[in-house]
């Protein structure tokens, strides 16, 4: 990444970005990145998972290639916020960078309420809000665990 040396990330607003990424609920409102690269290949996120939400049911493939790529979205989430706390960046690559693992983070817990069956595609606008928060507290617990 280039970056111009007089526009770096001070210590503090990088420090407020990462703050912000292990917040409850930091995903709430993230929209889905349209598209994400891992190892080299594309993936069109944005329309897989609206694809997937859409499904009345998903074969067992679909299933365990969904449990798979949710782990890829976690690695990529822990390396984007990997490089936003020790990387030289500017205010904007940093920006885009929290953008980016905060919009992760809502595909993750999409596709983890799609993998349990929470989200159906006649109930995708019914899913309480107190079950997404539940869920997200959940998340934030396991990813506070991985960290120790």
């Amino acid at each position: 990444m280039e970056c111009d040396i007089n526009n770096l990330i001070s210590e503090k607003d990088r420090e407020h970005l990462l703050f912000g990424l292990q917040r409850y609920l930091v995903w709430v409102g993230e929209p889905i990145p349209d598209e994400i690269t891992i190892d080299g290949k594309t993936i069109q996120l944005h329309e897989l998972i609206w694809k997937l939400i859409n499904k009345d049911l998903l074969t067992e493939p679909e299933r365990e290639w969904t449990h798979n790529l949710i782990h890829l979205l976690e690695n990529k989430e822990e390396i984007d916020e990997e490089h936003l706390e020790k990387s030289d960046l500017t205010n904007k690559q940093a920006k885009s960078l929290f953008d980016e693992a905060a919009g992760l983070l809502r595909a993750i817990m999409d596709l983890k309420d799609l993998e349990d069956g929470k989200i159906k595609h006649h109930e995708f606008d019914k899913v309480s809000t107190a079950d997404r928060v539940n869920d997200a507290r959940q998340w934030v617990k396991y990813m506070k665990k991985i960290k120790e």
